[in-house]
């Protein structure tokens, strides 16, 4: 029987760039190695542990410095002597993801409670959509931020803030108002707004530092 893994880590991170790569479901794919890179930063631990436990290859992936350090934190604390150590490595890294949630997580769960208020589901009415809607960014600095790429999840609509940290985004008779998930773009900033379609003006987006990415190969070291 193989011992259990005692360390998540990616020794070598990889250089080439994310945005670039040819885009996938749940993954990009990278030209340099011919391999598919997963994005774990919207996975729980419990099924980033899976993937990487029932893998037969090595696994290339994405994810945040505050994911990998959970994870180690959970292979930490794992009884290491019980050969069904997997299960209970499966049991704790879900409970302990109800309480450390992924950023990107938030994003899924958090417009499900908020859409309630918009409208009702037992009414056929939709909400009337304006013809634009428009709102500021503003930076950690509390100045507007310029230059700053927004767009609607899952959509084509988008728009760049002007130097006052003004964007405005034109909704024709196409746009699914279900998208109500603005988000900015960057890899140094994030930001989330769930838009409010009762009014052109929506609240201001206010930027936080992105946390840092980490991509390469993922290895799982087991005691010896």
């Amino acid at each position: 029987m193989k011992a259990p893994f005692n360390k998540i880590s990616i020794a070598e991170p990889c250089l080439q760039n994310w945005d670039e790569m040819e885009k996938g479901a749940g993954f990009n794919f990278c030209k340099a190695c011919s391999k598919n890179v997963i994005d774990f930063s919207g996975y729980t631990n419990a099924e980033i542990i899976q993937i990487l436990a029932n893998s037969g290859t090595s696994v290339c992936g994405r994810l945040s410095q505050s994911q990998l350090n959970q994870l180690n934190l959970h292979l930490s604390i794992v009884p290491t002597t019980n050969r069904n150590w997997m299960k209970y490595l499966g049991v704790l890294a879900i409970g302990m993801s109800i309480f450390v949630m992924d950023a990107k997580a938030e994003k899924i769960n958090t417009p499900v409670e908020i859409a309630k208020t918009i409208y009702n589901k037992t009414d056929d009415k939709k909400p009337v959509v304006p013809k634009k809607i428009y709102g500021y960014v503003i930076g950690a600095d509390h100045k507007p931020a310029a230059g700053i790429r927004l767009s609607i999840l899952d959509t084509k609509y988008a728009a760049m803030t002007d130097k006052n940290g003004r964007y405005e985004i034109l909704l024709d008779h196409n746009f699914d108002s279900s998208k109500n998930q603005l988000v900015v773009e960057s890899a140094q900033y994030t930001g989330l707004l769930i838009l409010d379609f009762s009014s052109a003006k929506q609240n201001d987006i206010k930027l936080k530092k992105a946390e840092s990415i980490i991509m390469g190969r993922i290895m799982m070291t087991s005691k010896k």
